[in-house]
């Protein structure tokens, strides 16, 4: 059963960013412990923040990546799509960017497959519902 296209709402901390090759190998793009942020209101904009681990170890990204725009949910198939209008990294802005989206309770798995002349990269986040703004993790 899908969820509703309001499941999506609300603000969601980064648990986790993990990214795994077609050999298998596990990477961690922005540390083992990356902070985050994204948040998606009832008027269908988005806004990602995403920082690398403060005590080091980012295997990829070493800077801090923010982008926004609208979003868009198809419930039915279990993808968002994020239509970038800013960011920090132009790459974002050049097409939509689509994300299969599962919700577990106050979890939030957002997934993406890449490919390039390397080969394909899947990158998993995991956010948590962010429902106490006073509490720091």
């Amino acid at each position: 059963m899908p969820l509703p296209d309001n499941a999506l709402h609300g603000g969601w901390r980064l648990d986790s960013f993990v990214a795994r090759d077609d050999a298998g190998h596990t990477r961690y793009p922005l540390g083992r412990r990356p902070r985050g942020l994204i948040l998606y209101t009832g008027d269908g904009w988005m806004s990602a923040q995403l920082a690398p681990d403060p005590s080091g170890g980012a295997d990829e990204i070493g800077d801090y990546i923010a982008y926004g725009g609208r979003f868009h949910v198809d419930a039915a198939a279990g993808t968002v799509r994020h239509d970038v209008v800013m960011a920090t990294m132009p790459d974002l802005i050049a097409q939509p960017q689509l994300r299969q989206y599962e919700i577990d309770g106050d979890v939030l798995t957002l997934s993406a497959t890449m490919t390039d002349d390397s080969g394909s990269t899947h990158s998993t986040l995991v956010w948590r519902r962010d429902s106490d703004p006073t509490e720091r993790r």
